[in-house]
């Protein structure tokens, strides 16, 4: 237990200093107390609406797991999962592993669905992250395609990369689609075991599935829309084509542990494609930055639903 827990706070070190690396890079060339005063006069009207926008961000997410682990789900569920999934999103903001929140989020779920294991309930974490980082690939891919074609620079191995993620993807679905799973997995050692954890996998449940992807797949771009707003009121010149061309392959990337919270990679990512419109590095970064910051405060809204039981 000692020896996790050291492997844990020394990831949390390493990510704090290669976020302040990545910061440090990002804003050497910028005016910084010009821009913390540009983010001062951001309305706070603008603030109040974009919480409540994330709130329905929040709440498809919540819809999507609720959907995925009960069979006639009703809104106070929806509501029960969207809280549960705001408190993940504060234990991914305090804990240093990048799961952190899917560590966590499912505990309160206990007590309101006695019903349903433990171990469900936790698998069904790790069912609905998999569905989300599919919707994650397939628009990251399809924009960097779309992107291509429209004249867009992308390095050239994320093609590569994205299109490998893809095949992998696809070919986890064909493997719960087309093979009996749980004729498999019961042949196994420990069989009974394993398909307590990936219960969800039965073949009733691939309809569940299914769906929980097209929530995802329809979601994708109410979740990068904020973007185009932050520029609108920074006046900054991103427009809406670009935030769907370049959003899905920064938020995949931002998917790896690399950074505390998103930031340094993000602002760092954020200058490397959208300077390319020749946009100025200080307005790319009160773009990232104001993101960054909703997020933060999103996050403490989690912690405040931890609160109130």
């Amino acid at each position: 237990m000692k020896d996790k827990l050291k492997i844990v706070l020394g990831s949390k070190w390493i990510r704090l200093i290669f976020s302040a690396v990545l910061i440090y890079f990002a804003f050497r060339r910028v005016n910084v107390v010009h821009l913390i005063g540009e983010l001062r006069l951001v309305p706070i009207w603008f603030v109040v609406l974009f919480l409540v926008y994330s709130s329905v961000i929040m709440l498809i997410g919540g819809i999507r797991w609720a959907t995925l682990l009960l069979d006639k789900p009703k809104f106070a569920d929806y509501w029960t999962f969207t809280k549960a999934t705001w408190g993940g999103g504060f234990y991914s903001l305090v804990f240093p592993t990048a799961v952190g929140g899917d560590l966590f989020k499912w505990l309160p779920l206990i007590e309101k669905y006695p019903e349903l294991s433990k171990v469900r309930i936790a698998s069904s974490v790790i069912i609905d992250r998999v569905i989300g980082f599919t919707a994650f690939s397939i628009v990251a891919l399809v924009a960097l395609v779309a992107g291509k074609i429209l004249g867009y620079k992308f390095p050239e191995f994320l093609l590569w990369l994205f299109g490998a993620l893809n095949i992998g993807v696809i070919g986890f679905y064909l493997f719960v689609y087309l093979v009996d799973f749980e004729k498999l997995v019961m042949k196994l050692p420990f069989g009974k075991r394993i398909m307590q954890v990936v219960s969800l996998l039965r073949a009733e449940n691939k309809r569940k599935i299914f769906k929980c992807l097209l929530i995802s797949l329809l979601a994708e771009p109410i979740w990068m829309l904020p973007v185009w707003f932050y520029s609108l009121v920074f006046k900054a010149g991103i427009g809406l084509l670009d935030v769907y061309i370049f959003m899905p392959v920064i938020s995949l990337i931002l998917v790896l542990p690399i950074s505390v919270a998103g930031f340094g990679a993000r602002e760092q990512l954020f200058l490397f494609f959208f300077s390319q419109l020749g946009i100025a590095d200080e307005k790319i970064l009160l773009v990232s930055t104001f993101g960054g910051v909703m997020g933060i405060i999103g996050a403490l809204i989690g912690g405040v639903f931890l609160l109130i039981k």
